[in-house]
């Protein structure tokens, strides 16, 4: 098992993309191609990011990939923002979206103050 699946902030962001995707799979997105693919392809950047990152065995590298995924989940958020306002995602599942989103950017931010940290210890 790789390691980056133990973070907090992978398991989040794993979910979302899961979440976010499936959100997008609902009758309400019909003909509305263009936003469930934007909302498909920021939510899978997130979890990918990291694990790109990771993967790649440097801090740096690691730090570069967190911010192009933090990059990201701000996009989502604009999206999920959007389809709410279009009525597109509704009810619980827009507010365990928004949650996550919120959830995800939050750790994505902690991961980076620690990485900036250590940078400099």
């Amino acid at each position: 098992m790789h390691r980056f699946r133990a973070l907090d902030v992978w398991r989040v962001a794993r979910e979302l993309s899961l979440t976010s995707y499936r959100a997008t799979m609902e009758s309400g997105f019909k003909g509305h191609y263009a936003l469930a693919d934007q909302i498909r392809r920021a939510a899978i950047s997130i979890p990918a990011n990291l694990a790109e990152g990771y993967g790649l065995g440097t801090r740096a590298q690691l730090t570069r990939c967190a911010r192009m995924a933090l990059g990201s989940a701000y996009e989502l958020n604009v999206h999920l923002e959007l389809a709410g306002e279009l009525g597109l995602i509704t009810g619980a599942a827009f507010i365990h979206l928004t949650h996550l989103t919120t959830r995800c950017i939050s750790l994505l931010i902690g991961l980076l103050k620690g990485l900036d940290n250590n940078r400099r210890t």
